[in-house]
């Protein structure tokens, strides 16, 4: 089984962000390849590959980064699973394949919103309109498939696209864009907020993880507060 983790990186702190991450995912996750897209191409003793992309800020770095995803499907059809994290969030416990690896897309409840339906795109006019939504998950962590992950790339670039056309920017740009996407084509798994576990969760979080179902929550991959990098 061939396995890719994917992080984008593009200006600092970001740059540090990634380097750490890529070194926690080499430490405790199941043996992967990690593919390194940036603007700062360095020596890496973590990403088995980099590529060059464009330097973008926020919004546009995570709007549009299912763009970049697409730009290399060629090269990520090698693999048989692809996992994407978000460059700041860390790997702090080991993960097994058993505990992420599923027959479609995996994805994680966001710890904010467990047992809620958080808060998607409700404007119409944009293609991450998500009228009932059962569930509500983070865009920081996600993988299944590279059938499944790639067809969600394709899906979303197309989305987030026609809606940039029309100068219509969802709520939580790609994050909306995602929550709308597995409206329509639920996750083979859902993994609880120990995947995207943050560096500052207290009582309150604790608290609706539990009215959520999910209690004793051990973090396995924290979302690193802003700031940490070094």
């Amino acid at each position: 089984m061939k396995t890719a983790l994917l992080v984008i990186a593009t200006t600092p702190p970001y740059w540090g962000y990634a380097d750490r991450l890529m070194e926690s995912a080499d430490k405790f996750m199941f043996p992967h390849d990690t593919i390194l897209f940036t603007d700062n191409l360095v020596e890496s003793d973590w990403a088995i590959r980099q590529f060059q992309i464009p330097t973008r800020k926020f919004p546009e770095a995570t709007l549009f980064r299912y763009h970049i995803i697409c730009d290399y499907l060629k090269f990520l059809w090698e693999y048989d699973y692809i996992f994407y994290s978000d460059a700041d969030m860390l790997f702090v416990a080991p993960v097994a394949e058993d505990e992420i690896i599923s027959n479609g897309i995996t994805a994680v409840e966001h710890p904010g919103f467990v047992g809620t339906i958080g808060t998607p795109e409700t404007r119409p006019e944009s293609t991450a309109y998500c009228p009932q939504p059962r569930t509500y998950f983070c865009g920081g962590f996600n993988g299944g498939t590279s059938r499944a992950f790639l067809n969600m790339a394709v899906n979303i670039k197309w989305d987030t696209t026609f809606d940039h056309r029309k100068g219509i920017k969802a709520i939580w740009n790609d994050e909306s864009h995602l929550n709308r996407y597995l409206y329509d084509n639920p996750p083979a798994r859902i993994l609880s907020p120990a995947f995207c576990y943050p560096q500052d969760a207290n009582e309150y979080y604790k608290h609706i993880w539990a009215k959520g179902g999910y209690r004793n929550v051990e973090p396995k991959v924290i979302a690193v507060s802003k700031g940490e990098a070094r």
